[in-house]
């Protein structure tokens, strides 16, 4: 009997390291949105872009961070509407929205970021393939 109770405890061992060892991509993907949309937030926009912007949109997102930077935009809050995970295709979609001013006015803008998402398996990471919509 004693065997038994002592292979049972190894066989589940077993399956909760194998289970603990499969990336779960959908959590993987909701870590990505809040970590890219913080990013954003705080003013980390390149550091933003060099994490989780896929390698050939990398040009093109410096330039937009680069222009809102020059346009003196001021991202005061953000919010994560919706986010949609789909495993057959590794793929995501996330609805945020951003709250904003530009000096010297201290109106307070919205506007809405549709983004689009893909696992990379080369890096094994959440891409980002929207570019930054352009505030007003």
């Amino acid at each position: 009997m004693k065997w038994i109770t002592r292979g049972m405890l190894l066989w589940c061992l077993v399956l909760t390291a194998c289970a603990a060892s499969k990336p779960n991509f959908g959590d993987e993907f909701e870590r990505s949105v809040k970590a890219y949309n913080r990013l954003l937030r705080w003013r980390e926009i390149e550091s933003a872009g060099v994490t989780y912007i896929d390698p050939e949109r990398q040009d093109q997102f410096q330039k937009q961070a680069e222009s809102l930077k020059k346009r003196g935009i001021t991202i005061t809050d953000y919010r994560i509407i919706s986010t949609r995970y789909l495993p057959e295709k590794q793929t995501g979609n996330a609805l945020t929205e951003f709250d904003y001013y530009i000096l010297p006015s201290s109106r307070i803008k919205t506007i809405t970021y549709p983004q689009e998402w893909f696992y990379r398996e080369n890096t094994k990471s959440w891409k980002l393939t929207s570019g930054l919509e352009l505030f007003e």
